[in-house]
């Protein structure tokens, strides 16, 4: 199916069988679904689309009761039916008691045909096989809820027409079910009896109200059970979106041109794209992105949104360092991101020299000034700030307690720090190869065998020179010189380039009246801008201008 959408600047939309649109918040996932449901009829003439919102409370009734104000309407099912359908494309929870009286009454349709054509075949003389009963609706339903919920089973009882679950031998009503097991409940009633007219199942976050693995199992089955029906979904899960049976994704974004189509995923590789995929709805939303080390919930992530303080720049945390290098270099999937769109990365000095720091020129990529975020928070001045703030300790911590516990530290770790700055240069990649024009002028297998020994030696020659025995030991002493360098110089900006910061910072907290580095950081956050300290006022203008120019 096509649909060619005004909202997005008349951008085609092709869809396969099982579609998936992500996008931020504000993307406008949920006005396009509208769209869509709207342009069916035109789109595909005689279809009908079901449309299904996630999220919203449920109820559903323990008894199908008729009285005066409904029997007319349900009492029959082409009533009962009409009625339906004309809620098939409102909300779901407006129509699950409608939906569970169809199924009750096409189950006694059921079992009023099967008694017809045992009569007749019991008139016929019996000369064919008996005829068989077809499953009731309703005991479908049940049956494909106890494959989500084998715990569950339930019941309806015709005479007091009553649904009834059983859970470990506990017997009540389907409306003491949780919000989970009754969304689940409600999207197999409505689903279970889809007739040839309805083509289309429009889903708008399908997750909600459900743990992420149940969400995916009871779509993937009802996708199985439905294998001729188109199923399109907006949701903001990558792994929803990444389930075996989706066919085709589109990340939407505010500007048409940013529209991102994917296909074929057994093409590609699964931990790049689920990677890729994971910022991308936050990425799309803006138009400028930093890209920094860490997860969602690190200290990298709200240490920058703190930097910055503004939410028109998304903070996007792509990993480690070989990560954030990647994403902002474009490489690998994340060429397929506009060129509108404008990226930067920052990632933390770690373990590196100097000599690896000073090749970054690029305003697309800078290289924190200290060990990595937590450092800046053990600056002798941010970290007094805060405690004075907080004011909740006996004896205040100095500046002066701070610039020692640093120096005592860095001379304690010094050896350690020294190793690993040494063992983060003595990484080299050797590899034997010939070039094409030395390859093709060779006609002997003895030939071949002289060139790459050639080729070899050079590769161990590269190796010793690199991470042989004296260099090696020559650069250990260098790393040490230059820590001790920093020690007899009481240089508090070059110990935190040298020293761990996370490890430090959780030490020097309680001196603050802090538990760990979260509780620093937010007190930070809520007392204090970046403006407010030079380091970190120089931080914000090198992201600002990288993310400006």
């Amino acid at each position: 199916m096509k649909h060619i959408s005004q909202k997005y600047g008349n951008y085609e939309f092709v869809f396969d069988r099982v579609n998936v649109i992500l996008g931020a918040n504000g993307a406008g996932k949920s006005t396009f679904l509208q769209e869509l449901k709207t342009q069916i009829p035109s789109l595909l003439p005689g279809t009908k689309a079901v449309y299904i919102e996630g999220g919203r409370t449920i109820t559903i009734k323990d008894v199908l009761q008729l009285d005066h104000t409904n029997v007319a309407q349900y009492d029959r099912l082409e009533s009962a039916l009409a009625a339906y359908e004309g809620k098939r494309v409102s909300s779901l929870a407006s129509r699950v008691f409608d939906a569970l009286v169809v199924l009750e009454k096409k189950g006694i349709q059921l079992k009023s045909t099967h008694s017809d054509d045992v009569e007749s075949w019991v008139e016929g003389g019996q000369k064919t096989e008996y005829p068989k009963r077809k499953q009731p609706p309703l005991d479908r339903l049940f049956e494909l809820f106890n494959e989500i919920f084998p715990q569950i089973i339930l019941s309806f009882s015709n005479d007091a027409r009553r649904l009834s679950a059983i859970k470990n031998g506990s017997s009540y009503g389907p409306s003491q079910l949780s919000d989970g097991e009754k969304q689940v409940f409600s999207i197999l009633a409505d689903l279970i009896e889809l007739d040839d007219s309805h083509k289309i199942v429009i889903a708008d976050e399908p997750e909600l109200n459900l743990h992420p693995e149940l969400a995916e199992r009871l779509w993937t089955l009802i996708e199985n059970e439905f294998p001729q029906k188109l199923f399109i979904y907006a949701t903001h899960s990558i792994n929803f979106a990444l389930r075996e049976n989706v066919e085709k994704i589109y990340i939407l974004s505010s500007d048409s041109e940013n529209i991102t189509e994917f296909k074929n995923f057994e093409d590609l590789d699964r931990s790049e794209f689920s990677a890729f995929l994971g910022g991308l709805p936050g990425i799309l939303s803006t138009n400028k992105v930093v890209v920094t080390e860490g997860h969602e919930k690190s200290f990298d992530s709200i240490f920058y949104r703190w930097i910055l303080g503004d939410n028109s720049i998304e903070i996007y945390p792509g990993g480690g360092c070989t990560d954030v290098v990647g994403i902002v270099s474009k490489n690998g999937m994340w060429d397929k991101i506009s060129s509108s769109i404008t990226l930067i990365g920052i990632i933390d000095a770690d373990y590196r020299n100097d000599v690896y720091l000073n090749s970054f020129n690029d305003n697309s990529l800078s290289i924190l000034e200290l060990h990595e975020a937590e450092s800046f928070l053990c600056l002798p001045e941010i970290l007094v700030s805060i405690a004075d703030r907080i004011g909740s300790q006996e004896n205040t911590i100095t500046k002066e307690f701070i610039s020692e516990k640093i120096f005592s530290t860095l001379e304690t770790q010094k050896l350690s720090i020294a190793a690993k700055r040494l063992f983060s240069q003595a990484k080299i990649s050797l590899g034997v190869s010939l070039q094409r024009k030395i390859l093709s002028g060779i006609d002997t297998q003895e030939a071949l065998i002289e060139h790459l020994k050639s080729a070899s030696e050079s590769e161990i020659q590269k190796a010793v020179e690199a991470v042989g025995q004296d260099v090696l030991e020559e650069q250990l002493i260098n790393e040490i010189k230059y820590i001790d360098k920093a020690l007899s110089n009481k240089d508090i900006i070059q110990a935190l380039k040298l020293l761990p910061g996370k490890e430090l910072l959780n030490q020097l907290a309680p001196k603050a009246g802090c538990r760990n580095s979260t509780d620093i950081m937010r007190s930070l956050r809520r007392n204090f801008k970046p403006e407010d300290f030079t380091p970190t006022k120089q931080l914000k203008v090198l992201l600002e201008r990288g993310i400006n120019s």
